[in-house]
């Protein structure tokens, strides 16, 4: 079988090339049940009336979910979702892959075995939905298989994981509807998604949760997931997504105060979906490098992910200062960190935006702020305590990834390399932050997330250029 594009009348700005090796290296490889020529992507059922449309929605609902429930295969449930959730395919194409995936390096991923090439987002995607299903089926072995023994997830932890998600996903339905939110969470990231959003908004986004939302708003149609979901389940993703709430870049420190304002324009029923969405996106985030089980759900990440759902959840926290407090304070005693003054605070949050776990990390965050000058200092400083709601603020998006990327291309300089990606977040507040207006702008870190893992000796100077 020789397949160029995949194509669909009402698909038509995601016109996803399939190279004839990447279907050709599928189709030989029979024994892993790889060949996807019965893949079917109209999943749009017929029926003569209303009543029976339904019925047979919720019938093959319930169907499909059991047999997913059931299969201990990672390639036929591959096969399975692809059926059913055609975007996957689509994040095969031309995806803007998060900075910290972009490894060219041999994974045995589920993309590797399906395609004979890694495709990161969709690798990440399907371990998610894995991951979500083991917490479903009580699988604890299976979830924390690829974790090593010093950060695994204890039962405890899982078994809290599961209640929290079971509580929210009760029925089949629900369950479909969470798979669908997955997998349609990043065609933001998809330059022929972006580019069809734009040339009908005549607009730019940089921020693919932005991108999504306006895509599910202005043509749902030629999203199938989504658009055979019913009303309820549309409307509570689009009120997640209405938000502009990132939980991940709340618990990393990447938002300010600002971010939350729109909280309470949150649902629960939208609040509870949006949260359970986010553990198994997190859970997957490390599919391409390891499929068995979730890499980066472990003990000291649930945690942080907890402390921050307690922080929103706190009936007592009455406003978003209220609630970045209380998590900034939770951080600070679990990493036993002073919180006393403006740069105690600033330190804290490059803390967390570094993903420090250990005594020993701490000290090079500490070490690597020193390294700076008084100057540097002080712009991280204002940078890291401005809230975007009574001043002006940024948003530094993946400067985590930024981070971690610096420490990863020269470990063994780790200190050295946090000072250096700490220069380049100074000069960010140093040009940004000079004037009097308030509120939130976003800058992407990307291009030098990317720039710093093939460069790790280039000067912070040569570093912010490439940024600007």
């Amino acid at each position: 079988m020789k397949v160029n594009t995949i194509q669909n009348s009402q698909h038509n700005f995601l016109f996803l090339k399939i190279n004839s090796k990447r279907i050709n290296n599928a189709n030989a490889n029979e024994n892993q049940n790889t060949n996807l020529k019965n893949v079917n992507l109209n999943n749009e059922p017929t029926s003569l009336n209303a009543k029976n449309s339904i019925d047979s929605k919720r019938i093959e609902t319930q169907s499909f979910v059991s047999d997913f429930l059931h299969e201990d295969d990672e390639i036929k449930t591959a096969q399975m979702l692809i059926k059913r959730y055609p975007e996957l395919l689509w994040l095969t194409g031309n995806v803007n892959a998060t900075p910290e995936g972009n490894s060219p390096t041999k994974s045995n991923s589920i993309s590797e075995k399906l395609f004979g090439q890694k495709h990161i987002e969709f690798d990440r995607t399907i371990v998610g939905i894995n991951c979500l299903k083991y917490v479903l089926n009580n699988d604890y072995e299976s979830f924390t298989k690829c974790q090593k023994d010093s950060v695994k997830l204890k039962p405890e932890e899982f078994a809290q994981l599961r209640e929290f998600t079971t509580k929210v996903l009760k029925t089949p339905q629900d369950i479909d509807a969470m798979i669908a939110y997955t997998v349609i969470n990043d065609l933001g990231k998809i330059q022929a998604f972006v580019e069809e959003i734009e040339e009908k908004t005549q607009t730019k986004t940089n921020d693919h949760d932005e991108a999504l939302l306006i895509g599910l708003k202005i043509m749902p149609e030629q999203i199938p997931s989504f658009n055979r979901l019913s009303t309820i389940y549309k409307k509570d993703i689009l009120n997640a997504l209405n938000t502009n709430f990132n939980l991940a870049q709340f618990v990393q420190c990447e938002c300010l105060e600002g971010n939350l304002q729109q909280l309470k324009d949150m649902n629960e029923n939208s609040k509870n979906l949006y949260l359970v969405h986010v553990f198994y996106d997190v859970a997957g985030a490390a599919g391409h490098i390891n499929p068995k089980g979730s890499l980066v759900m472990t003990s000291p990440v649930y945690h942080g992910y907890m402390q921050g759902i307690n922080a929103i959840n706190n009936k007592e926290n009455k406003n978003e200062f209220d609630i970045f407090n209380d998590f900034l304070t939770q951080k600070s005693i679990s990493l036993q960190m002073p919180l006393k003054t403006p740069q105690d605070k600033a330190i804290l949050k490059l803390a967390i935006m570094s993903r420090a776990a250990t005594q020993k990390d701490i000290e090079a965050i500490s070490k690597a702020f020193n390294l700076l000058d008084d100057n540097e200092q002080n712009a991280l400083t204002k940078g890291l305590n401005s809230n975007g709601i009574t001043d002006q603020g940024v948003l530094l998006y993946y400067s985590p990834a930024f981070i971690q990327n610096a420490i990863n291309a020269n470990p063994d300089n780790k200190t050295e390399m946090l000072a250096k990606a700490f220069k380049v977040i100074s000069k960010i507040y140093s040009q940004k932050l000079n004037n009097a207006q308030k509120g939130i702008e976003t800058i992407s870190l990307l291009s030098i997330a990317n720039k710093i893992k093939t460069q790790p000796d280039i000067s912070a100077e040569e570093l912010f250029k490439y940024l600007i």
